[in-house]
This record gives structure tokens, C-alpha cells and sequence, in this order.
């Protein structure tokens, strides 16, 4: 489960040292335009992509300045190595805000968009396939609105967050992403205060993960099917061979799941267990169930007795999935 963050945080420092090339600004009606691979768009503005750009040997483009809208005008942006497409790259001393990234298309990246200490940005209508680990990443990001993207075929994550709070990922499709199983539709780790809503979850490894810990979300409304599991509360399991002893730790916990359909999975539509890094799914040990799970439809759980609940049968009144409502 740390493989994501474990692989860009070794990366990081090769991305942060290539400057990329700075924006030509054209004036055109109020925008200015966006032509090159590695341009970096620092100042504020309205920002259009008019070609595509196409195998780029680094970033597509890097958005170091806030108050920033970019619209990509149905373009397409690919990377010929491990770079990411569009990239919003703060740092911990300061973070970018108010950035908007829409409408247009990233393939073949790293990530294929990625936010890395971003706060109050969007990215919307955006679709995002074949990248090398995530369609759209988040790091050490807060009150962002991930919405209406459309992410296909990522060799790890369709949608992955570490570390973010307070973001809203909604009305999302992702299709596809992860291999066997490795990888997740969206996955949150140490994910905090974010809404994951009436977002639609198919074919992936795993559906909607939260792990290594995580608490006041709210999950709901969303169409989740024919993935090897379904929604996943998930902790860790090790005992160590010398000693004996147990250790579970990383259990989400304090986090609503309601009115989401969830079946048709080739292992388990819903769970709160530990992982034991075999083959086994373990409740928790002490009996207590650490998330509300309220009126849900599925099939197959695994959790402590009563913890998930009955199934219930859901329409679009209940499923904001099966809809299209922007609330």
C-alpha cells in the first residue's frame, strides 16, 4: 500500500530539480496561451493550451503560481518519460491555491495530474489514461475538488490522495486502473475530513480504498461493481516471527459509509478488516466496529458481527451516482 507514495517521494527530488521552460504569453481575448511541453505557469491568469502536446520529455505543464485557470480546449498532453502531465507543484513553505485545470486529456505519464501541496484548486472534466502509477494523484493537499474527470487504465491508481484533507472527489468515473491486485479506483491513504461522493468505480483491483488510517469521511452515494473488492476500510496485520506478537495498526476509523451501492465484486463488496499481508482478511480483534456503515447495497461483507449491517435495496433517489446532480 506504500508503494505510490514511497516511489514519488524518491522521484521527487529529480522533478524538482528541472526547471522546465518559461511561459510565452500571448495576449488572445483576455487569455494567454499555453504552446510548449515544460512550460511553467507562474503568474495569475486565464491560461488556454492551443495544440497538443505530445511525448514530452518533462512536464507537460507545471503550475507553480496561484490564482491560476487553465483550460487545456480539449488538447491532449502525453509524456515520453516519468514526468507528469499537468502538474501543481507547491511545497510545504507555500502551497498553490485557486488553481483550475479542465477540460482536456493527459496519457502516458507518471501521473497524469498531479497536485502536490495544493489547496482550494479544481481539476474538472478532465479524462486521464495509461499512466504509469495514477490518473490523478494528491499530495499534502487540502479543499480541493476533484469532479466530472474521467480516469482509464492506470497502472496503479485511477485516483489516489495521501496525506489530504477536506477534499471533495465527486461524480468521477474510473474504470480499469490497478493490475490483478495491486491498485484501486480511489485510494485514499491518511485521507482526513474529504467527501468521496456519487463517483462510479468499475473493473478495477480494488474499488473505494481508505487505509493506514484516516477519519471523518464521508463516502456516499457512489456506484461501486465488478472490482476484486468493493469499499474497503483497511488496517494491517503483522505478527512478528520471533516474539509472537501482534501489532494491527492503520484502521480508518470515525468515517460515515452511506447509500452506496456496492456489488458484484470477485471477493467482497464491503469490509473493515486488517490485511495480514497473505491471503486473509481479519476483523477487528476486539470486536468494535470503528466506521458507520448505514443502508448500503450489497452482497458479501467482512467485519466484525453487525458492524455493516443489512443490505438494502437503493435507486437514484438514494444514489447520486445513477444521477448527475452537482450539489
Amino acid at each position: 500500500m506504500k508503494k505510490h507514495e514511497t516511489y514519488f517521494l524518491i522521484f521527487l527530488p529529480v522533478l524538482l530539480l528541472v526547471a522546465g521552460s518559461v511561459l510565452a504569453v500571448p495576449e488572445n481575448g483576455g487569455q494567454k496561451n499555453v504552446t510548449d511541453c515544460g512550460t511553467v505557469l507562474t503568474e495569475p491568469g486565464s491560461y488556454k493550451l492551443v495544440n497538443d502536446l505530445l511525448a514530452c520529455p518533462e512536464h507537460g505543464i507545471k503550475i507553480t503560481g496561484s490564482d491560476i485557470d487553465l483550460n487545456l480546449k480539449g488538447h491532449e498532453i502525453s509524456c515520453a518519460n516519468d514526468w507528469i502531465g499537468v502538474f501543481l507543484m507547491g511545497s510545504s513553505e507555500t502551497t498553490v491555491k485557486n488553481v483550475t485545470v479542465r477540460n482536456g486529456h493527459v496519457s502516458n505519464c507518471f501521473d497524469g495530474i498531479g497536485l502536490w501541496y495544493a489547496e482550494d484548486s479544481k481539476v474538472m472534466n478532465m479524462s486521464s489514461t495509461d499512466n504509469y502509477e495514477a490518473g490523478i494523484a494528491l499530495w499534502s493537499s487540502q479543499n480541493n475538488v476533484i469532479m466530472h474527470n474521467d480516469v482509464r487504465g492506470s497502472a496503479i491508481d485511477g485516483i489516489y490522495s495521501w496525506s489530504s484533507s477536506g477534499n471533495l472527489f465527486k461524480h468521477n468515473t474510473s474504470i480499469g486502473n490497478g493490475n490483478g491486485w495491486e491498485g484501486a479506483g480511489m485510494s485514499l491513504e491518511g485521507e482526513n475530513n474529504s467527501r468521496i461522493m456519487c463517483n462510479r468505480v468499475h473493473g478495477n483491483a480494488d474499488g473505494i480504498l481508505l487505509h493506514t488510517g484516516g477519519s471523518g469521511n464521508l463516502i456516499r452515494g457512489n456506484l461501486v461493481s465488478g472490482n476484486v473488492t468493493g469499499i474497503e476500510m483497511l488496517g494491517f496485520y503483522w505478527q512478528d516471527p520471533d516474539s509472537g506478537q501482534e501489532y494491527y495498526y492503520g484502521m480508518p476509523s470515525g468515517n460515515t459509509i452511506r447509500s452506496n451501492i456496492a456489488e458484484s465484486h470477485s471477493w467482497v463488496d464491503l469490509y473493515e478488516a486488517y490485511w495480514d499481508f497473505g491471503s486473509e482478511l481479519l476483523p477487528n480483534p476486539d470486536g468494535i466496529c470503528r466506521n458507520t456503515w448505514e443502508k448500503n447495497q450489497f452482497q458479501t461483507e467482512i467485519g466484525v458481527a453487525g458492524c455493516i449491517g443489512i443490505p438494502v435495496a437503493l435507486d437514484e433517489e438514494d444514489v447520486c451516482a445513477l444521477g448527475n446532480d452537482d450539489d
